[in-house]
């Protein structure tokens, strides 16, 4: 298999490996994956695992835009990190992963979705035609390197290759799943917004199109383990001990809960049984979150716009299900503070590395990490 090539030099690379390499904390990653595991579990624990960001200076590591890593492989390496230095330098409670970054439309090219750029977002997916559409539903899953995929593997062999004299590295920034978005994601960045009058004209075709992408997914997934020889029970990253895949349910927001129990639920819940994982979901998803809750196989959900909802009440119904909240977005009241003492997880951000500093401090001694 042809690696991707980088216009950066080995040199150049080494210089921020070796700085990484010196900087990560063994013992402190493994005291971060047993704390992960028990507030997933709804065991009892000192303080609620909190990833903190701050700005990393220019200086301390090279920042580059999303344009420029979609077409190096060495940019997107030292790219993805970056957020490795940012963990390892203030030693919250962030696990380490890296992913071959290339956007939201990655399952969508593999049915020949056109791929847009932008400096400063991430790249997307475009929809295809009404004729595309109908070659793809008659077609069926498409070959397993079509579109970015074969962009996707290539990039991950790079990193394993550029991290393995490492032994740290090597060992442990793993190997974060790509983004495969959702089922519907999916579904809709390859249809357009004609799909939504699909649930009342076209529902059997739907169904048809939605059992391609569940399968598609699937099989690349498993593929994308095979080859690159990393485990399948985890996706890698920030966060472990919540399954194998991250389903985006992003779109499912348009849809009334009736659409969500018939067109969704169902192919999340194949392959959550499958798989295992954990369902994100930007935007108001009151008509159907509580319908996740008694997916098998489902280990955490995601609802990323904390403002949107009423934490205390959305974490009582969780804990009653078992069902963890994780990285969730927005400050807690100091009821939900008391409160909330496991089976929750969260990202915060400051503007300094001092005030970062000061909100560990308070992590690690209060249990939250709220400034004073």
């Amino acid at each position: 298999m042809q690696m991707n090539k980088t216009t950066l030099s080995d040199g150049f690379i080494q210089t921020y490996q070796e700085k990484l390499e010196s900087i990560i904390d063994v013992e402190h990653i493994e005291r971060t994956r047993l704390l992960q595991k028990k507030v997933f579990n709804f065991e009892p624990v000192d303080h609620i695992p909190t990833v903190i960001s701050y700005p990393l200076e220019e200086n301390e590591w090279p920042n580059f835009g999303f344009e420029e890593i979609f077409n190096d492989p060495g940019k997107m390496l030292l790219h993805e990190l970056r957020g490795v230095c940012m963990g390892a330098k203030l030693q919250d409670d962030r696990l380490y992963g890296i992913r071959a970054n290339y956007g939201t439309g990655i399952i969508a090219s593999m049915f020949g979705c056109e791929t847009a750029t932008f400096d400063h977002a991430l790249p997307i997916g475009l929809h295809v035609d009404e004729k595309k559409l109908s070659e793809i539903i008659d077609n069926g899953v498409p070959p397993l390197d079509a579109g970015l995929m074969r962009k996707v593997y290539d990039t991950a062999l790079y990193f394993q290759k550029t991290l393995a004299p490492y032994p740290k590295l090597s060992k442990y920034v793993e190997m974060e799943l790509f983004d495969i978005q959702g089922i519907f994601d999916n579904a809709s960045i390859i249809w357009g917004s004609e799909i939504f009058l699909a649930f009342y004209d076209e529902p059997e075709k739907l169904h048809t199109f939605i059992k391609i992408i569940t399968d598609t997914i699937s099989a690349t997934v498993k593929e994308f383990r095979r080859i690159t020889n990393t485990p399948i029970d985890e996706h890698g990253g920030a966060w472990n001990s919540i399954g194998a895949i991250c389903l985006r349910d992003d779109s499912s927001i348009n849809l009334s809960g009736e659409q969500y129990v018939e067109f969704v639920k169902p192919y999340n819940q194949k392959l959550l049984n499958e798989l295992s994982g954990n369902i994100h979901f930007c935007g108001k998803a009151h008509q159907w979150w509580r319908e996740l809750l008694d997916i098998p196989g489902l280990k955490a959900i995601n609802p990323y716009q904390g403002e949107l909802y009423n934490l205390f009440e959305m974490f009582e119904t969780c804990e009653s299900s078992k069902m963890p909240i994780f990285q969730w977005t927005i400050p807690l009241d100091e009821r939900c503070q008391k409160r909330i003492r496991t089976g929750f997880s969260r990202i915060t951000g400051f503007d300094s590395y001092e005030k970062a500093l000061k909100a560990k401090e308070n992590l690690y001694s209060k249990g939250h990490a709220e400034l004073d």
